[in-house]
């Protein structure tokens, strides 16, 4: 059985192609791809297979092509965000063997004479930009590939309302077509522009620019809620300190109250998924509020009970716990049921009964947990001079699910 070659194409079509790879598809059985570049090849004799929307079921059909000598032409380079992701999840890595072009990017920076070497490439192609507005807060330059509902100007308005500075903005379109074009601009000015639909865009910050900080909690007056019932900033940091997220993961919000752990969370686990859990309907307004007024994109609202609503969540790797609403055993069961191994739990508790019950259950359960009580003061002026207010203690239980 003949190994399937995966030849990413250039704007020009066989002319970007080295003679050796030109003979090699002359030899095709089977030429796969899309419509555009099938076009280059319309007098080949070999059987023509445009790949469709159902990209995942036609490759199903390559492991049964027995002696066919099969051929599949992608722009650029397939194996970034290209078909042979899509192919590596039906065929073995020995099925393929892949001649790429350079990426559209790479071309897209040359063209602009900027270097690539310290950029971050990413594709807003059929995929939430949550991700991409972390990698704007981290990285001094961007190449990112668009789509029909992604354009540019969603992009650029996108990163805007999350607060993202303006910036040098380049939309290189139909890149080796002869009706090529380089649109350098702001990114402030690309809402409400219109391009082919095939480009992809650039971001590069000047010399100057800082990423912003990785974590740095906000004050309680930046998140809308209900008077006094907010986990404290401090205790955020505590409590996200003893979480130890990573970006890719997938965290539950228990009781969210305002959203404001789960918003900080989110911009911990960046390139993963928060669910923010809440019944209550004014704090409900309250997370939605927060999540619009920082763009908190990774932050998905779920309405109602735990444990109840838990049931259709994917498994976490971690949780934080605000609130239990009368059910801190079931909704603790559930999770040492679901939740990925080595889940970290962190809660925040008030009362002694609370904090009684935690400690049993959870050490039932083999969480080994871990108590830290936490007392703050925070600074009063009073009479041209600075006094300290109490705040109330709250109790930080951590503990970690057994694998």
């Amino acid at each position: 059985m003949y190994p399937i070659l995966v030849v990413g194409v250039g704007g020009e079509g066989p002319e970007s192609l080295p003679p050796a790879v030109q003979k090699r598809i002359t030899q095709a059985d089977e030429l796969w791809g899309g419509k555009r570049l099938l076009a280059f090849w319309a007098d080949h004799p070999a059987e023509k297979v445009p790949i469709g929307a159902d990209i995942a079921g036609q490759v199903k059909r390559l492991a049964r092509r027995g002696d066919r000598r099969v051929v599949i032409l992608a722009s650029g380079d397939p194996g970034f965000y290209g078909i042979v992701g899509t192919l590596r999840r039906e065929l073995p890595a020995e099925a393929l063997e892949v001649i790429p072009h350079i990426s559209s990017l790479q071309l897209a920076f040359a063209r602009i004479g900027e270097p690539w070497s310290e950029a971050v490439f990413t594709s807003a192609h059929a995929r939430p930009l949550a991700e991409l507005v972390g990698w704007a807060r981290r990285v001094a330059k961007i190449g990112i590939l668009t789509d029909r509902r992604h354009t540019p100007a969603v992009i650029a308005q996108t990163l805007l309302d999350a607060g993202l500075e303006d910036c040098r903005a380049v939309v290189a379109e139909n890149l080796g077509l002869p009706d090529e074009r380089i649109i350098d601009t702001r990114l402030v000015d690309l809402p409400g522009m219109a391009f082919a639909p095939l480009n992809v865009l650039l971001l590069l910050r000047d010399s100057a620019w800082q990423p912003q900080p990785a974590f740095a909690p906000r004050p309680d007056e930046a998140y809308a809620h209900r008077r006094g019932l907010i986990t404290k900033a401090d205790v955020r940091a505590l409590s996200l300190a003893r979480l130890a997220l990573r970006p890719t993961d997938t965290v539950w919000d228990i009781g969210a109250g305002s959203g404001a752990v789960s918003i900080e969370m989110a911009q911990l686990a960046w390139r993963g998924q928060v669910f923010a859990v809440e019944h209550d309907p004014e704090n409900l307004a309250y997370i939605r509020e927060n999540c619009r007024r920082f763009a908190a994109l990774n932050v998905t609202v779920v309405e109602g009970k735990a444990p109840d609503v838990l049931v259709d969540l994917p498994a976490p790797d971690a949780v934080f716990i605000g609130g239990t609403g009368g059910n801190m055993e079931a909704i603790l069961h559930h999770i040492d049921r679901t939740a990925a191994a080595d889940c970290r739990v962190v809660m925040t508790l008030a009362t002694l009964e609370n904090l009684h019950q935690a400690m049993v259950l959870m050490t039932g359960l083999g969480w080994s947990p871990r108590l830290t009580q936490v007392n703050l003061a925070d600074s009063r002026p009073i009479a041209g001079m600075t006094r300290l207010s109490p705040l109330n203690p709250v109790f930080v239980v951590a503990g970690k699910v057994e694998g």
